[in-house]
């Protein structure tokens, strides 16, 4: 069935129960097996990240690839060729989520824009390979919602009422517990490190200031995804951890950095630069802890980032208002410690959130400076396209949007699993320690695997 029209996500009604309130991923799991749902938890400083929410019983599915948009409702399904940012647009305006009561007008639709979608945005050569399929973007509306309030300990069920009925959800089975075998590693440590100097190389000729690259682990997986995102954030409960089932895919996504949130016209982003590893006592925590802050390159990667931030943002911004609030701060997890800076704006009133995610995506701290350079730099030297690393997670209404980089991820179709690492690139980076730091920001996720010591 084909039919040309934007998916009719028109809410007629809406019920809000307030419920016992219980750790967000102990009440999803009853829901885990669900062909679309997602997870978003909050977890940390009151500032960081306040709220977490599920989403279940899905109404509406929208994914993009290949230039074409595939929308699917429960008793349909159809295509639609056209402008990706102008689709968005129209789409965007037809949610109203924000007309409604507190907590309901948080909600919204929710999934990713994958890095890939970069090639909507700016003409860049694509030279990596594509070893796994997934749509570029996935939007999905949801009839019923959870919203947890984890600084006051509340929590409310929400039922959305659309005006066209659909509920496609399908439970999947899974009879063994979770498996990972068969791992493989993109490049060893030696090509690694000749990856970093050919991008010191571009440095001293002039081309870019830092570039950010990754590599990519792979393996067979079988098993329950929600198993090793359950493991996973027992050791590592970041504070912005997500998981989302999206029928073919799942996503395990342990992230400690938010990309961009607004409320109304306020915009902030959060970007981290500069990473260390914990000590191992007390005494070598704190004097790591002190290195990372007096650290000249890491400042230097971090002040870099954040100027190419103000810049994007600054595009649709009202002028005067991109403000840096936090130029330094450090943020202590499991097995490392960030930079991370905070900055702020107010969107012009003639711009709206469709046309930030155009501004400022792909997040500049997983690209570098100058960000399109460095993007052809990642397509030139890295092995495999990034695909849904280094992207973004979201929920979106027209006033209230939440999102997410990509990092510290799995991703898991069908029966791979597929991890990727990577850092900034300076004129003063030590290419050994730089493949180092790609194991340390991986710790978490490898023993979740046990595969400690792969890299």
């Amino acid at each position: 069935m084909v039919i040309n029209k934007i998916p009719n996500i028109d809410i007629s009604n809406y019920e809000i129960k307030k419920i016992p309130y219980t750790r967000p991923e102990k009440k999803y799991e009853s829901y885990s097996k669900d062909n679309y749902s997602f997870l978003f938890l909050g977890n940390g400083e009151k500032d960081i990240s306040r709220y977490s929410f599920i989403g279940i019983h899905p109404h509406t599915s929208i994914k993009f690839s290949s230039k074409i948009f595939s929308i699917e409702q429960q008793e349909k399904k159809w295509n639609i060729e056209v402008n990706f940012w102008e689709f968005l647009e129209r789409l965007h305006l037809k949610t109203k989520f924000h007309d409604f009561k507190f907590p309901a007008n948080l909600c919204g639709g929710a999934g990713y824009f994958s890095y890939e979608i970069v090639h909507e945005i700016e003409k860049i050569t694509t030279k990596t390979q594509k070893n796994y399929n997934i749509p570029d973007f996935q939007w999905i509306f949801f009839n019923e919602y959870f919203v947890f309030d984890n600084e006051t300990n509340l929590a409310w069920k929400i039922r959305f009422n659309y005006k066209e009925k659909s509920n496609f959800t399908k439970k999947i089975s899974f009879i063994k517990p979770f498996k990972i075998n068969n791992i493989s590693i993109e490049c060893q440590k030696e090509e690694y490190i000749e990856k970093v100097k050919k991008i010191q190389e571009y440095i001293l000729e002039g081309d870019v200031y830092e570039v950010n690259l990754s590599q990519q682990i792979k393996g067979k997986f079988s098993g329950n995804p929600y198993d090793l995102f359950k493991k996973l954030y027992h050791l590592n409960p970041a504070p912005y951890s997500a998981f989302l089932r999206l029928s073919e895919m799942s996503i395990v996504c342990s992230s400690p950095e938010k990309f961009i949130s607004a409320e109304n016209s306020k915009i902030e982003t959060r970007p981290i630069k500069g990473t260390i590893e914990r000590g191992k006592n007390l005494v070598e925590d704190e004097k790591n802890k002190k290195l990372l802050l007096n650290s000249k390159k890491d400042q230097a990667e971090l002040f870099m980032i954040i100027d190419l931030l103000r810049n994007d943002i600054g595009k649709v911004c009202k002028y005067g208002t991109v403000k840096v609030i936090e130029p330094k701060r450090i943020e202590k997890y499991q097995n490392v410690y960030h930079l991370v800076g905070i900055i702020e704006g107010e969107l012009s009133e003639n711009k709206n959130y469709i046309d930030l995610w155009k501004a400022t995506f792909p997040g500049g701290s997983i690209t570098g400076c100058p960000k399109i350079r460095c993007m052809e730099i990642i397509e030139e030297l890295e092995t495999y396209r990034r695909n849904l690393y280094t992207g973004s997670l979201f929920m979106m209404n027209q006033k209230h949007l939440f999102s997410n980089i990509v990092i510290r991820t799995s991703i898991i179709v069908n029966d791979e699993i597929f991890i990727n690492s990577g850092g900034a690139i300076t004129i003063d980076s030590n290419p050994k320690t730089e493949y180092n730091e790609t194991s340390i920001k991986l710790a978490s996720i490898l023993r979740s695997i046990d595969y400690e010591n792969l890299l």
